[in-house]
């Protein structure tokens, strides 16, 4: 047995899955008198073979940079010791105040893995083997 109410502004009987709050609230309209009331939110579709080229013509198209966006970072103050944390971009350095004693001595806090990681490549870069001298 399907259930079905009436609707309030047309008086036709629709079933309950086709009923939506009318504007002000207080009744059920069908979905075709709830379109007369909103238009905006049923706007007419495009095709669906229009919608098919715009998405292979996105994906033709090189991808374009990614917003960035910013990360968490953990900073301490080196005077007074305190640590907080603040939403940086990759790359921006804190140049502010320490928000507890108010000195600009505030560093990036850097655990031992990433000091590790950015001393090795500092010491690929650094590393020059002489090619003059030959082992015997």
């Amino acid at each position: 047995m399907i259930e079905s109410l009436v609707c309030k502004s047309c008086n036709k009987r629709v079933t309950i899955g086709d009923l939506k709050a009318d504007k002000s609230g207080s009744g059920w309209v069908c979905l075709n008198c709830y379109k007369g009331q909103h238009p905006d939110v049923f706007k007419p579709q495009r095709p669906v073979s229009v919608m098919a080229q715009t998405t292979q013509k996105l994906r033709q198209q090189p991808e374009q940079a990614q917003v960035q966006r910013p990360q968490k970072v953990k900073l301490y103050c080196v005077d007074c010791g305190y640590k907080f944390y603040k939403e940086l971009f990759k790359g921006q350095k804190y140049d502010r105040k320490c928000p507890y004693c108010s000195t600009y001595s505030v560093r990036e806090e850097k655990d031992a893995e990433t000091i590790l990681r950015e001393t090795i490549k500092e010491a690929q870069f650094k590393f020059n083997p002489r090619t003059d001298i030959l082992d015997n």
